[in-house]
């Protein structure tokens, strides 16, 4: 069981400047121009992109080429029909569209970049953009390199000094302050570090 402390009782009589706005995290926009990976560009036919330079063209999901619709009249059976009915022979394929004038069957082939997946029982297909095709196609962003941090990790080198210990070796002589007087901080003359 859950204690209700009355919290949200005070909620509503905070004034407007002590509420805040919930924070609203989108993803960044993309600047990829998928249609340049994929080399689709606008065509002459309305609804249709052109796919480089294979002659095929892009859209509603759809892989298309042009072709001419021909037809033949027919008259039934061996040119005769009993209805006296006009029938014809034509060579339209399933699923043509036509822009203006021109004619266009779906086809089954693959494009690198796109993703084909049969339609139910048909022989139709439908292509999507392969994200995974264009990702890799995409221009990468270029970083400055970065100065290596481990240096710091590495141990210093101690430079070898001759003569004074301690502070006195970083002091040299006091030509200009004392003279030519030289300061030794070191140990006494004659005496040696180790006893």
């Amino acid at each position: 069981m859950l204690l209700n402390l009355g919290l949200n009782k005070i909620a509503p009589s905070l004034p407007d400047n002590l509420r805040k706005a919930p924070n609203i995290v989108t993803a960044p926009q993309s600047n990829i121009d998928v249609n340049a990976i994929l080399g689709l560009a606008p065509s002459q036919y309305s609804g249709l992109q052109s796919v480089g330079d294979t002659g095929y063209y892009y859209g509603n999901n759809r892989m298309y080429e042009p072709y001419t619709v021909t037809s033949s009249p027919s008259y039934g059976i061996y040119g005769y029909s009993p209805y006296g009915v006009n029938q014809s022979n034509s060579n339209r394929a399933e699923g043509t569209i036509t822009v203006g004038n021109q004619a266009f069957r779906p086809i089954n082939t693959d494009i690198t970049g796109l993703s084909k997946n049969k339609v139910g029982d048909t022989d139709m297909y439908e292509y999507s953009p392969s994200m995974a095709y264009v990702y890799s196609q995409a221009p990468k962003p270029t970083y400055a390199p970065t100065p290596n941090v481990t240096s710091f990790l590495s141990t210093p080198t101690t430079p070898s000094y001759a003569g004074n210990y301690g502070a006195g070796r970083f002091m040299g002589g006091m030509d200009g302050l004392l003279g030519s007087m030289p300061l030794s901080f070191g140990l006494p003359s004659g005496e040696s570090a180790n006893g």
